[in-house]
C-alpha cells in the first residue's frame, strides 16, 4: 500500500498568504456613527440635467451638441421634464451613419430639432406605481419638445424602452436619474420616431 504524503507546511503558507486578499475582499465598512444615511436609492443627483451633463464625461458629446445648438435653457429649466440623454458612443455611431466627422457638421435646425426630441414634456419616472403598467403591451405617447410624439414602456425585466410598438425601438441603459427639473433616462442610440 503507498502512503500518500502531505506537505502540510506549504498548504498552511498558501492559506496564510490567502488570509488577507480573502479579508479585502469581505471587508466591512461601518457607519461612524448611529444616524441613518441615506445611500439615494432613488437616483436623486441634486443638481439639473444640464448640471450632470456638463459633469459627465461619456456625455462630452451631448454637452456639445446641446451647446451648438442653443438649447441649454431647456436643460436648464425649472419645468419638470424628461430627459433622454444620448451618451458619446451614441453620438459617434450617429457620426458614422450619417459619414460625418462630428457635431459641427450637423446643421443647426437639424441639431436643435433631434435634440428637442429627446425631451420629453413631463416627467416620466418609471419608479413611480402609476406606471407599473404601462409595459410594452401599452406604451403611453408622450409630447416632446419638437412636437412629436414619443412612446414610453418598460418591459418585463423593467427596462425602460422608447417608441415600442413602432418600426424602431430601444432599450434604455440607465434609467429614471432625477435632476432637480425631471427625470433622465441614458441610452446608447441617439433616438427618432419611425411610424
Amino acid at each position: 500500500m503507498k502512503k500518500t504524503r502531505y506537505n502540510i507546511g506549504r498548504s498552511y503558507i498558501v492559506l496564510l498568504a490567502s488570509l488577507p486578499l480573502l479579508l479585502l475582499m469581505v471587508r466591512c465598512e461601518i457607519q461612524p456613527d448611529f444616524e441613518y444615511e441615506s445611500s439615494n436609492q432613488g437616483g436623486e443627483l441634486g443638481m439639473t440635467a444640464w448640471e450632470y451633463i456638463q459633469q459627465s464625461d461619456s456625455l462630452s458629446l451631448m454637452e456639445e451638441a446641446v451647446n451648438a445648438a442653443g438649447l441649454s435653457g431647456l436643460y436648464s429649466s425649472s419645468e419638470a421634464k424628461t430627459f433622454i440623454i444620448p451618451r458619446n458612443s451614441a453620438f459617434r455611431d450617429y457620426f458614422k451613419t450619417n459619414s460625418i466627422s462630428g457635431v459641427s457638421e450637423i446643421p443647426v435646425a437639424d441639431l436643435q430639432d433631434m435634440l428637442k426630441y429627446h425631451i420629453v414634456k413631463a416627467a416620466v419616472n418609471f419608479q413611480n406605481v402609476e406606471l407599473f403598467d404601462v409595459t410594452n403591451d401599452s406604451p403611453n405617447a408622450y409630447d416632446t419638445e419638437n412636437g412629436e410624439i414619443m412612446y414610453l414602456s418598460h418591459n418585463s425585466n423593467y427596462q425602460v424602452v422608447i417608441n415600442y410598438g413602432t418600426n424602431k425601438s430601444w432599450t434604455v441603459i440607465t434609467s429614471n436619474l432625477e435632476p432637480t427639473n425631471g427625470v433622465i433616462h441614458i441610452t446608447k442610440d441617439v433616438v427618432y420616431l419611425s411610424l
